[in-house]
C-alpha cells in the first residue's frame, strides 16, 4: 500500500470515528492538529505537522490514531570500506502513523504511548518502512471544546538505508531514527 492511500485511510478512519463518537457530549474524544519538532537520531533535527484523533472510551481513557509528516533532517553519511572518503546523502523524510492509548489525569495532564509505522523516504537511496514505538506526556488547556495542547514525546525506530553507487556497488548503513520530540497544537474536544 503506498503512502498516499495509507494517509487517506487514516484520515478517513479518524473522521469516521469522530463522527460516530460526537453523539455523546464530554466523551473524551477529540481531533487535534499540531506542529512538531523531532530530534530524529542519525537524521538530525526535523520539523513537521500532523493530525490525530482520540476516541474516548471513558472520560479518562482514549485510543489515539494519528499521522505526522517530518521533512528531511540532516545529511546521512555512508562509509565506503577501503576508501578514505564517505558518501554524504540528504536527509530522510518520514510519515509516522501512530496508534496508541492515553490516560488523562486531573488538571488535563495525560500520558500515552503506542506503536508507529514509519513510511521512510529518501531522494537518492532506498529505505524501507519500519515499525517503532512512541511514548508521550502532554497537557491541554483552554475552553470546554476548543483547547490548546503541548506534548513531549519519545519516538523510536531503526532502518537501513541502501545506496547503489554504481562503481563501488551497493552500500548500506543502519540508521537509528529515534529521539525526543515536541508537539504544539489545537484540539476540538467533543
Amino acid at each position: 500500500m503506498n503512502v498516499c492511500k495509507f494517509k487517506l485511510l487514516c484520515v478517513g478512519a479518524i473522521v469516521s470515528v469522530m463522527a460516530a463518537s460526537s453523539c455523546s457530549a464530554n466523551s473524551g474524544s477529540s481531533i487535534q492538529a499540531m506542529g512538531s519538532w523531532w530530534d530524529a537520531g542519525d537524521s538530525g533535527s526535523t520539523y513537521g505537522f500532523g493530525l490525530r484523533g482520540t476516541v474516548g472510551i471513558t472520560q479518562e481513557i482514549g485510543i489515539d490514531l494519528g499521522w505526522t509528516y517530518f521533512g528531511a533532517g540532516d545529511d546521512v553519511d555512508i562509509d565506503i570500506p577501503g576508501f578514505d572518503d564517505n558518501i554524504t546523502l540528504g536527509g530522510i523524510d518520514a510519515h509516522a502513523f501512530d496508534i496508541g492509548a492515553r490516560y488523562t489525569l486531573p488538571a488535563e495532564l495525560y500520558l500515552g504511548g503506542g506503536l508507529s509505522y514509519f513510511a521512510l523516504d529518501h531522494d537518492t537511496s532506498s529505505i524501507d518502512g519500519e515499525w517503532g514505538v512512541y511514548g508521550l506526556v502532554g497537557w491541554s488547556f483552554g475552553g470546554e471544546h476548543v483547547r490548546g495542547f503541548v506534548e513531549g514525546m519519545y519516538r523510536y525506530t531503526e532502518g537501513t538505508i541502501e545506496y547503489d553507487d554504481g562503481f563501488k556497488g551497493t552500500l548500506d548503513k543502519d540508521v537509528d531514527y529515534d529521539g525526543f520530540a515536541a508537539n504544539v497544537g489545537i484540539m476540538y474536544r467533543f
